[in-house]
């Protein structure tokens, strides 16, 4: 599973949102069952993960020793919400999450590889405001 693409859309006014369909289908089990979760992102936005790449990702963190016990296996580790999707599809944004991000109503969801990232919308285009992609593809090394 690869995310790429950009999708605006919005909260409704009970802070949910519908994973855009493209990318809900990577995001399910083989019965519909929801296997994601929310967690802190950086440079203000919500990393979604599928079960399989957060079960990695805390795997490769889980090997710190408790002597190099570090802030950031901290911060990332108590930020992680599964998503709780109601009958109709729509997950609730966890408050905390919501917050740190700076989100109100307007979003854009975007793949990043093996994540999505949940941005506000106003955040995530003054964010990429002065990048040249010329300069910022040329560091991808493709």
């Amino acid at each position: 599973m690869l995310f790429s693409g950009t999708y605006e859309h919005q909260l409704d006014d009970k802070n949910r949102l519908r994973i855009p369909a493209r990318f809900k289908k990577d995001l399910t089990g083989e019965h519909g069952e929801k296997t994601y979760s929310f967690a802190r992102g950086m440079h203000g936005c919500i990393y979604v993960f599928p079960e399989e790449v957060l079960e990695e990702t805390i795997a490769e963190l889980s090997k710190e020793k408790m002597g190099e016990s570090s802030k950031a296996s901290l911060l990332f580790f108590s930020s992680i919400y599964p998503a709780e999707e109601d009958a109709q599809g729509r997950v609730v944004l966890p408050t905390r999450l919501k917050t740190l991000a700076g989100i109100s109503k307007d979003i854009v969801t975007v793949g990043r590889g093996r994540r999505l990232e949940i941005w506000a919308l106003d955040k995530y285009y003054e964010y990429l405001e002065d990048s040249d992609y010329d300069e910022e593809f040329k560091t991808l090394g493709i």
